[in-house]
This record gives C-alpha cells, structure tokens and sequence, in this order.
C-alpha cells in the first residue's frame, strides 16, 4: 500500500534563515533522512541512490527566484548523462 504525503511551506525569511536551512538540508542529506516540520504537518524523506538534482534561475527587473529541486525513487534506476554544473559564491559589487 503506498502512502502519498505532501508538504509544503512558504514563508519571508531573512539570509542567516536561510542559511541555517540549507546547512539543516545538507545535514539531513549527510545522514540519510530529512524531517521536515511545520505546525501540525511532518514528512520524513529519506534520500538514497542517485538523486536528480535542478536548479533554476531567474531574473526579471527587480524580481529575482531561484529553484532548487531533488527527485528520487526508493528503487535506484540508471539516470541520464549529468551535465556538469558550477555554483561559485561571488562578492555582492561584482553580480551584474
């Protein structure tokens, strides 16, 4: 029997906000289960295998988003060839 779970959160948060989620993220990769908690809601995901990673960026006057994405079955199956992909940090005067 399968289970179908969602979760979804939206909220402004400020740098040091997110920087703790993205370190809580890379911690729960690390260790093989993310626990993901808002209110009453929870959801346990425990990635493995290969996972298929997205990022999508975008830039419109002065709307900026950018979308992080991880798929991933219980059963490992082959994925397609990865592209290879830099992120590299840069100081604030030199983004155009």
């Amino acid at each position: 029997m399968s289970e179908d779970k969602t979760f979804k959160h939206e909220s402004m948060q400020d740098t040091a906000s997110i920087l703790a989620y993205l370190d809580a993220l890379r911690e729960s990769f690390a260790r093989g289960a993310l626990v993901l908690t808002s209110k009453d809601k929870e959801l346990v995901l425990q990635p493995k295998g290969l996972i298929r990673f997205d990022i999508e960026a975008k830039r419109k006057d002065s709307h900026r988003k950018l979308t992080l994405k991880f798929s991933w079955k219980d059963c490992e199956e082959p994925m397609d060839d990865a592209e290879d992909l830099t992120i590299e940090a840069r100081s604030e005067d030199v983004v155009r």
